[in-house]
């Protein structure tokens, strides 16, 4: 017996009592039609909301809203604009009308009084159509619950082959990892947690808080229920108890799982161990507060010392103001004294005059150093230049002291290739070539001493050297500074100013002068000056 055919609903919409009587006439004795009749506009649109239509038999001419009108608002309607419309008219049909039904979406048209064969043959076609299109909608929403289903199962397996990785990765890893359902429960720990902290396999969340030292527990538990409650990561550093029963620091750090629909679906969860970088931060906390105070030691240390510096200023500026007073006051007498010296040495040629006047022309000289240096260090010294022969003034002043030279066992020879032009100021030169002398004849007593004077270049030297005591290279550069010395006052006189008042009135000339020598070797000094200077007449010294 062959299969009944699906059902259809069709819809007929006339005006007219007969007319509808005759389409179900017509139509009634045709299997699996389901005929609804609709008299209005109103009632058509109303059974379109209804259910679902295979075919509308639509009169073209309805009183109120026509055809064409129901027709344009099922287009518009997404559930009713693919339900095919076959108009019925009573006269014929003209070009316009057949343009109208179209435009609206006609599938055909049919002549009143109409044809039965011609109702059931197109009828027909569009019924098959509909039942065509819902076996497709059906087999189509099988073969999607069969991919559906395919997919879940796929997804599963997926899931599945993604824990097992996960927990494979877990075992892996030297970190202790674990996983918490929503609620916060933990179901799984790697092995790594077990094997740290000696508990047995299938312990719950509850027993795993006991392994927390207890000053750390209730805060842990504290932070770990807010992020439960708000869905946020959770991080927290405790100590957990080894096996041995040592306490070591862990970093605890939970991050939520959610879906695509951000549904919380599990916590991942570390502890890390971070008890060796725990102390190495604990021991430099401790270093930077040491460093710290050492700092604050040595930034009172430095106060301590510029306060210390400027007393220490004040002093010698206290000191020089009182040797400049005592060298001006002592000059006044000194002179009186040294012209009745030299006048006793004149009338009384004896070993004892001579005597009293070297003692007074030494003091002369001492307080003339310390004039010198009053006024180097106030920077009011100046220089008068000329353009002179330096070769002259080096002979002048060792003959000078030729005698003090004998009287020392010394004698004083001079080296030179000719005159030596330049421009210079002829006393202070004098005076910077008398120090250097003298100095050879104190520390090379007995010994003789050599001077030396050439052009070398736009500059000229001179050089003394004597072969004498020597100094030390530790002592080379502090015995320029002022009252510096490098040997004992009570085997060498002196206050130490000589060569600080030479350094200063070479450097005043924009020369430069410097010592070559070895403790017991002798000394030599090199004193280089310009040829040239940019002004020939008087410059101040600074």
């Amino acid at each position: 017996m062959p299969e009944a055919p699906r059902p259809v609903s069709i819809l007929l919409v006339d005006d007219r009592p007969e007319n509808l009587t005759a389409l179900r006439a017509i139509l009634a004795d045709q299997p699996g039609y389901e005929l609804v009749e609709a008299a209005t506009s109103e009632d058509a649109l109303r059974e379109l909301l209804k259910r679902d239509f295979a075919l509308v038999l639509l009169d073209a001419f309805l009183p109120g809203m026509d055809g064409f009108e129901i027709a344009r608002l099922m287009k518009d309607r997404e559930r009713t604009r693919d339900i095919p419309i076959i108009f019925l008219t009573a006269s014929g049909i003209d070009q316009e009308l057949l343009r109208r039904a179209y435009d609206v979406g006609a599938a055909d048209y049919l002549i009143k009084p109409v044809s039965a064969e011609l109702v059931r043959a197109k009828v027909a076609v569009f019924a098959d159509l509909a039942r065509k299109n819902a076996q497709i909608k059906e087999q189509a929403g099988r073969i999607q619950e069969a991919e559906r289903r395919e997919q879940a199962i796929q997804v599963a397996d997926m899931r599945l082959a993604s824990e097992r990785r996960y927990r494979q990765l877990a075992e892996s890893i030297p970190q202790i990892v674990w996983r918490a359902l929503p609620d916060g429960q933990v179901e799984y720990w790697n092995h790594r947690w077990y094997e740290f902290t000696g508990g047995e396999e299938g312990m719950t969340a509850e027993e795993s808080w006991s392994y927390l030292h207890q000053d750390d527990r209730e805060r842990c538990r504290a932070e770990w229920k807010t992020a439960l409650r708000e869905g946020t990561p959770f991080q927290c550093e405790a100590r957990i108890r080894r096996k041995d029963g040592v306490h070591r620091w862990h970093l605890l750090r939970a991050l939520p799982e959610r879906n695509r629909d951000g549904e919380l679906m599990a916590w991942l969860g570390t502890d890390t161990d971070i008890d060796d970088r725990k102390r190495a931060d604990d021991e430099r906390i401790e270093l930077l507060v040491r460093e710290r105070a050492a700092r604050f030691e040595a930034e009172a240390s430095q106060k301590r010392a510029a306060e210390l510096y400027v007393e220490a200023r004040e002093a010698v500026r206290l000191r020089d103001d009182f040797l400049t007073v005592a060298a001006h006051e002592l000059r006044t007498p000194l002179t009186t004294l040294r012209l009745q010296a030299q006048q006793l040495a004149r009338v009384q040629e004896n070993d004892a005059s001579r005597s009293v006047l070297r003692s007074v022309e030494r003091l002369c000289k001492l307080v003339d150093q310390l004039l010198d240096v009053s006024k180097l260090g106030g920077g009011r010294v100046q220089l008068q230049m000329e353009h002179a022969d330096l070769r002259s003034v080096v002979r002048d002043t060792a003959a000078r002291l030729g005698d003090e030279a004998a009287r020392n066992g010394c004698v004083i020879t001079i080296e030179d290739e000719g005159p030596v032009l330049a421009d210079f100021d002829p006393l202070r030169i004098e005076q910077v070539l008398a120090n250097l002398m003298v100095n050879a004849i104190k520390y090379g007593r007995g010994k003789p001493i050599e001077v030396k004077v050439r052009r070398e270049g736009l500059r000229a030297r001179v050089q003394v050297s004597d072969h004498g005591i020597g100094v030390a290279e530790e002592q080379q550069a502090r015995i320029f500074e002022r009252f510096a010395r490098a040997v004992s006052v009570r085997e060498y006189g002196g206050l130490g100013l000589g060569l600080f008042i030479t350094k200063q009135i070479v450097d005043a000339h924009g020369g430069n002068i410097r010592v070559q020598s070895e403790a017991g070797e002798g000394a030599t000094f090199l004193v280089d000056l310009p040829l040239s200077q940019p002004h020939s007449s008087a410059v101040e010294v600074h």
